[in-house]
């Protein structure tokens, strides 16, 4: 559905999908941070339609696909209902930006002890950056939205590598989900660009702390060849037929 502010007139998209029926998300508005109130009902029928005055059925397609990590197993703590709705919120509020501006590439960075350096690179090639805290706050916002950019710390939140929870989410993800998420591990123990450990530890990349002086050029040249190889992959399913 779209949203209008009334402070300053911005058009908003909020997915039907990640607003529950008979529930109010209050958000600030991304260009004039005035307070917006949307809340969707159900009409007689059992159809869902948006609260009087909050917006409007929103027809067209959405530009970008929030949904893809839906099916895909992520641990959670039991909730209860009050609770689930600010959660929601919670994990919406910082994608709002995002959602304004397609087209828009995303990034999700968990490696707190390197974001200083990180994100002003991820910024210059136009990224929007969500840095997370912690593997909780990483899950809730990789079940709400997908990101193009997966950064993550193999020791994030001083966690064993071996038991990476954002990292272990993302390993049952399906081939048509995965594909299109580019997961980057950092640790002070790889040999950056090493395929092997990669594949190992279901990344695209590992990058060693060591190398972040030349971040950028590793970043834009491993994006690239996967970008290549996978349009060479599906060109060779379309040839054999199994597209």
């Amino acid at each position: 559905m779209k949203v209008t502010c009334e402070s300053c007139q911005k058009v908003i998209n909020v997915p039907d999908e990640k607003l529950p029926v008979g529930r109010t998300l209050k958000f600030a508005c991304p260009s004039c941070k005035n307070t917006i109130s949307v809340t969707r009902e159900a009409d007689h029928s059992g159809l869902e339609m948006p609260g009087m005055g909050a917006a409007v059925p929103d027809t067209t397609p959405s530009a970008m696909k929030m949904d893809e990590t839906q099916n895909v197993p992520i641990p959670q703590a039991p909730m209860k209902e009050g609770d689930a709705l600010a959660s929601l919120a919670e994990a919406m509020e910082d994608e709002l930006e995002a959602l304004v501006e397609e087209g828009s590439r995303r990034a999700l960075v968990a490696d707190l002890e390197n974001l200083d350096r990180i994100t002003p690179i991820l910024k210059k090639m136009q990224f929007i950056v969500t840095p997370v805290k912690t593997p909780d706050d990483g899950l809730k916002k990789l079940q709400f939205n997908f990101y193009d950019l997966v950064i993550i710390n193999e020791r994030f939140n001083g966690a064993d590598p071996g038991d990476n929870e954002i990292l272990k989410a993302i390993e049952p993800m399906t081939m048509d989900t995965r594909r299109k998420m580019f997961v980057v591990l950092t640790g002070k123990n790889f040999k950056t660009l090493d395929r092997m450990v990669a594949f190992s530890r279901s990344a695209d990349i590992v990058v060693n702390e060591a190398d972040f002086g030349n971040f950028e050029l590793i970043m834009r040249k491993a994006m690239k060849d996967n970008e290549v190889f996978y349009r060479l992959f599906l060109k060779a399913l379309a040839d054999a037929g199994k597209d």
